[in-house]
Protein backbone atom coordinates (compact mmCIF):
# COMPACT_ATOMS: atom_id res chain seq x y z
CA UNK A 1 0.00 0.00 0.00
CA UNK A 2 1.36 3.24 -1.05
CA UNK A 3 1.15 6.29 0.75
CA UNK A 4 -0.99 9.15 0.25
CA UNK A 5 0.13 12.55 1.11
CA UNK A 6 -2.56 15.14 3.17
CA UNK A 7 -2.22 18.56 3.55
CA UNK A 8 -3.82 20.12 7.01
CA UNK A 9 -3.76 23.67 8.44
CA UNK A 10 -3.21 23.86 12.38
CA UNK A 11 -3.45 27.02 13.75
CA UNK A 12 -3.71 28.41 10.15
CA UNK A 13 -0.36 26.99 9.19
CA UNK A 14 -0.05 24.17 6.64
CA UNK A 15 1.58 20.92 6.60
CA UNK A 16 1.93 18.16 4.59
CA UNK A 17 1.86 14.58 5.70
CA UNK A 18 2.96 11.13 3.91
CA UNK A 19 0.14 7.92 5.38
CA UNK A 20 -1.24 5.10 5.09
CA UNK A 21 -4.36 5.53 3.46
CA UNK A 22 -5.93 3.52 6.16
CA UNK A 23 -4.57 6.24 9.25
CA UNK A 24 -5.99 9.45 7.49
CA UNK A 25 -9.13 9.38 9.89
CA UNK A 26 -6.56 9.00 12.98
CA UNK A 27 -4.18 11.77 11.54
CA UNK A 28 -7.56 14.05 10.54
CA UNK A 29 -8.59 13.59 14.49
CA UNK A 30 -5.27 14.52 16.07
CA UNK A 31 -4.72 17.11 13.82
CA UNK A 32 -8.34 18.82 15.05
CA UNK A 33 -7.43 18.11 18.71
CA UNK A 34 -3.75 20.21 18.22
CA UNK A 35 -5.22 22.83 16.20
CA UNK A 36 -8.02 23.21 18.80
CA UNK A 37 -5.57 23.30 21.77
CA UNK A 38 -3.80 25.79 19.91
CA UNK A 39 -6.60 28.13 18.97
CA UNK A 40 -7.33 28.07 22.62
CA UNK A 41 -4.42 28.80 23.66
CA UNK A 42 -3.61 31.85 21.68
CA UNK A 43 -6.59 33.42 22.49
CA UNK A 44 -6.68 33.05 26.23
CA UNK A 45 -2.63 32.93 27.25
CA UNK A 46 0.65 35.46 26.59
CA UNK A 47 2.10 33.18 24.24
CA UNK A 48 4.06 34.73 22.10
CA UNK A 49 4.69 32.39 18.43
CA UNK A 50 3.40 29.76 16.96
CA UNK A 51 6.31 27.35 18.74
CA UNK A 52 5.27 28.60 22.06
CA UNK A 53 1.78 27.73 21.27
CA UNK A 54 2.74 24.70 20.08
CA UNK A 55 5.04 23.18 22.80
CA UNK A 56 1.83 24.44 25.41
CA UNK A 57 -0.46 22.62 23.61
CA UNK A 58 1.53 19.62 23.27
CA UNK A 59 2.02 19.46 27.02
CA UNK A 60 -1.87 20.26 27.87
CA UNK A 61 -2.51 17.37 25.26
CA UNK A 62 0.33 15.10 26.73
CA UNK A 63 -1.23 16.12 30.35
CA UNK A 64 -4.70 14.66 29.27
CA UNK A 65 -3.04 11.36 28.21
CA UNK A 66 -1.26 11.02 31.34
CA UNK A 67 -3.89 11.50 33.65
CA UNK A 68 -6.51 8.89 31.19
CA UNK A 69 -3.70 6.32 31.99
CA UNK A 70 -3.07 6.88 35.39
CA UNK A 71 -6.76 6.71 35.77
CA UNK A 72 -6.73 3.79 33.89
CA UNK A 73 -4.02 1.94 36.30
CA UNK A 74 -5.84 2.78 39.36
CA UNK A 75 -9.40 1.12 37.98
CA UNK A 76 -7.33 -1.67 36.21
CA UNK A 77 -9.12 -1.53 32.91
CA UNK A 78 -9.66 0.71 29.90
CA UNK A 79 -12.11 3.27 31.05
CA UNK A 80 -13.86 3.00 27.46
CA UNK A 81 -17.04 5.33 28.37
CA UNK A 82 -14.90 7.86 29.52
CA UNK A 83 -12.71 7.57 26.11
CA UNK A 84 -15.92 7.60 24.16
CA UNK A 85 -17.68 10.29 25.37
CA UNK A 86 -13.58 12.13 25.33
CA UNK A 87 -13.87 11.13 21.37
CA UNK A 88 -17.25 12.85 21.07
CA UNK A 89 -16.19 16.23 22.43
CA UNK A 90 -13.14 16.02 20.51
CA UNK A 91 -15.13 15.60 17.32
CA UNK A 92 -17.46 18.24 18.21
CA UNK A 93 -14.88 20.51 18.64
CA UNK A 94 -12.93 19.83 14.96
CA UNK A 95 -16.29 20.05 13.54
CA UNK A 96 -16.79 23.49 15.59
CA UNK A 97 -13.22 24.66 14.47
CA UNK A 98 -13.88 23.20 10.58
CA UNK A 99 -16.99 25.37 10.36
CA UNK A 100 -14.99 28.49 12.01
CA UNK A 101 -11.92 28.08 9.66
CA UNK A 102 -14.10 26.91 6.52
CA UNK A 103 -12.94 30.46 4.72
CA UNK A 104 -9.91 30.28 5.78
CA UNK A 105 -7.82 30.26 2.22
CA UNK A 106 -10.45 30.18 0.38
CA UNK A 107 -9.74 34.05 -0.43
Amino acid sequence: MSNKQVEVNIAGQPYRFAIAPDNEAALLEAVALVDDKMNKLKGTVAAKGVERVAVMAAISIASDLLAMRRKQEEEGAIPVDAVRARIRELNERADEALRQYAHVGTR
